[in-house]
Order: C-alpha cells, then structure tokens, then sequence
C-alpha cells in the first residue's frame, strides 16, 4: 500500500500546528449553544429543552454524517474535505448571528453538523497518516488536547460576550479565517510530500495481510462493542462539563449564571489533566486501550458517587471539585477509546474509516448528554442526573472488559 507524508520535521511541525488550530476552533463552534445555555435560560430567550434540542439535533445529525466522512478521508483529498467543513461551518454560524427565528436557527445548526462530515476523520488521517512515521504516535496524542481546548474556548467566550448572539460571529471570523490559511498552508505542504510503499502486516505482526472488510472490523476486532464504549464515554464526558454549570446555578441560588459557567471552564481545564495522566500508560510497550479504559474510569467512580451525596449538601465548591476529579480520569479514557484505536488501523489504510465511526459513536453520545439530561432535570431533581451519569461509567467499565479478549487477539504485537 503506498502512502504519502512529510519527511522533514518543520513541515510535520507546521501541518500538526495548523491541524491543531484548526479543530480547537472547529470543535469550539460545536459547543457554543451548551456553553451559552446558562445566559440563554436565565434571559428567558429559550428553555433548557429547546437549547439543548438544538445541541442535542446536532449531534444527531452529525453523528451518521462522521461515518461517510470517515469513508471519504479514506478515499479523497483530506484537505480539501477540511476546507469544505470550516467553509460551510462559518456560513451557519453567521446566519444564526443575523436571526432570531428559532426554527431557522435549528436548520443552520443541523447545515452546521452535515457540512462538517469530513473534518474530523481528514485531520485524524493526516496526524496519523502525512507526517514522519516517528511523530505519528506524538501528534495522535497531541492532537486529542484540541478539543478540550476548544471546549473550554466555547465556555469563556460565552462566560464574557454581552451578547449570546456573539459567540457566533466570533466562530465565523475564527472558521473564514483559518479557512483561508488552509488552504495556502496544505497547498504548500502537499508539494513537499513523498510516497512511500508500506507492508500491510497481520495480527502477529510479521506476515502480510489483505485488508480487512468491514465485518471483520466489526466483529474479529470488537470494534462494534468499542463504538458502544465511545458513545458511553463520551456522553458522560460531555454531560458533565456542558450541563454542570446549569446544574449548580439551580442547586445553588446564590451562584449566578456567567460565575457557574466560567466554574465549568475547571472541568475543561481537569480533563487536559486527564490526557496528560493517559499519556502515561500510552506510552508503555504493550498497552491495551481497553484495560487502561476500564482502569481509567473505575479510578473515577468514588468521585461520582461523593458528588452525588454532596450536590445541595456541600458548598458548590466541593461538589464542582468531586466532578473535575472524576473528569481527569474520565477524559483520561478519551484518547483510549477513540484515538488510539483508531491508529491501530493505520496500516490497513482504514484509520479514517474507524475514526469516522467512533467520532459518530462519540457524537452520539453528545447528543443525548446535550439534550436527555437537560429534559431529565425539567422532571427530576439533578440527583437523579448525577446518578445516570455513575450508573452509565460503571455499565462502560463492563463493556471495556467484555470486549478486552477480542481486542488483546486483534492488536497482537502491533503497534501505534
């Protein structure tokens, strides 16, 4: 199989850079109506389920679409698929800057999650696939670090804009910006690239293999059950630091809503922590991203259940401290259930597929955690959300355990 990549280190350097950039401002978008939801309740311009259905109807859409885009990355120009996403995801986010019709709203932010079918998948190829292979294991890691970032970007700009309405013109300068940088940069770079041909190798690691369908993908290597892993994770993950904030401006009366949202930026900040803790064991020979998952989010189930006991009864310090623990090792298991599996396809040529999958996986996972949680708590006391969230991780840690003979045969030898 013949590849193409960068050999010298600047250029991997610049490409990672603009990679990196790129998605933080990407994944930013995404978020900007869940970091908003405390300011948009509290000034009575929407109730908690109809901003979290515009959330949640994203990731649904986004979802399915991640899937094809994974298919694509495999198959046409990565970077272009790139410029396609950032261009159509600014469109929709002037258009809601210029409405205030809630049904047009919800059809940019639905135009919003199809167009960007290809970013995700096409940044993952090129941090695993365009660059020397000595850097690919560094910049998989690396590159998970951009949606923490854009995340906690999400939750400072709404934190400081007057207006909720701002964060959207603010991600469309962002997105047209960078857009046009891409283009020259990628341009630029792709002269540069060599093509090399690379051996297929086999679970043993030593003779060559045909590539693999996708039953095989499915079923030999678990990766169905590790897709179920990735949506559990990620709705925990996401749940926790978009809907917290709303979450203790009702527990707490004294806690104003631009105080609780800024509060959440912590759990953002606590689950960088998180990959730097996974970076440890990543980094072990024989590494088995389903153990280091179970482990992972095991370590952070006391956590969840003393933040359950204390929601209400402690200061909502102390419940926002329990939370960010949790989430050090919560998003610690990120990288182990979507990254670092998807790179173990890399050399059947199908890691922008698998990355497709789990990242739709994953999304859907945002979308329940965007809109199922903010419906519950309309109904039940938040208690009862933080406990769904403890059931939900230790179901996760079952799941990892389940499918650990699988993947342990698939991996073999090989590595990242």
């Amino acid at each position: 199989m013949k590849i193409k990549y960068l050999e010298s280190k600047k250029a991997c350097l610049l490409l990672f850079t603009m990679c990196f950039v790129m998605y933080t401002f990407v994944f930013m978008t995404k978020n900007m109506f869940s970091a908003a939801m405390a300011s948009v309740v509290e000034q009575g311009i929407m109730t908690k389920s109809q901003t979290g259905a515009i959330s949640a109807v994203f990731w649904f859409v986004y979802a399915p679409f991640q899937i094809i885009g994974g298919f694509a990355a495999d198959r046409f120009s990565p970077s272009k698929l790139i410029c396609i996403g950032m261009g159509g995801a600014a469109l929709s986010n002037l258009v809601i800057y210029f409405t205030d019709s809630y049904p047009i709203i919800m059809a940019a932010w639905i135009f919003n999650a199809a167009i960007q079918f290809g970013v995700w998948p096409s940044i993952f190829k090129i941090v695993s696939t365009q660059v020397l292979p000595s850097l690919r294991s560094t910049f998989v890691f690396l590159i998970l670090f951009s949606s923490s970032v854009g995340q906690g970007l999400s939750l400072l700009v709404a934190s400081f804009v007057s207006n909720w309405k701002h964060n959207f013109i603010i991600s469309f300068i962002s997105l047209i910006g960078l857009a046009l940088v891409w283009i020259f940069v990628s341009s630029a770079l792709e002269k540069r690239m060599v093509e090399r041909e690379i051996e297929v190798v086999s679970e043993d690691g030593k003779t060559p293999a045909k590539s693999m369908d996708m039953v095989t993908f499915l079923f030999t290597s678990g990766l169905f059950v590790i897709a179920v892993v990735s949506f559990l994770r990620g709705m925990i993950d996401n749940a926790i630091k978009m809907v917290s904030p709303t979450m203790l401006m009702e527990t707490y009366a004294d806690l104003p809503a631009a105080l609780a949202t800024r509060l959440g930026i912590l759990l953002v900040v606590f689950s960088v922590i998180g990959i730097f803790v996974g970076r440890i064991p990543q980094k072990k020979e024989n590494m088995n991203e389903m153990k280091v998952s179970a482990v992972l989010l095991a370590i952070s189930l006391p956590m969840m259940v003393l933040s359950f006991f204390f929601l209400g009864n402690a200061h909502y310090l102390v419940v926002l401290i329990c939370l960010a623990v949790a989430m050090i090792f919560i998003h610690g298991a990120n990288p182990f259930s979507l990254a670092f599996i998807s790179a173990r396809y890399t050399d059947y040529g199908r890691n922008g597929t698998v990355s497709g999958i789990l990242n739709a996986a994953s999304a859907l996972g945002y979308m329940v955690a965007s809109y199922a949680f903010a419906k519950i708590a309309e109904v039940f006391p938040w208690t009862v959300v933080i406990l769904i969230w403890t059931v939900s991780v230790a179901v996760t840690i079952g799941l990892c355990l389940c499918v650990l003979p699988a993947w342990s045969r698939f991996i073999g030898k090989r590595k990242i």
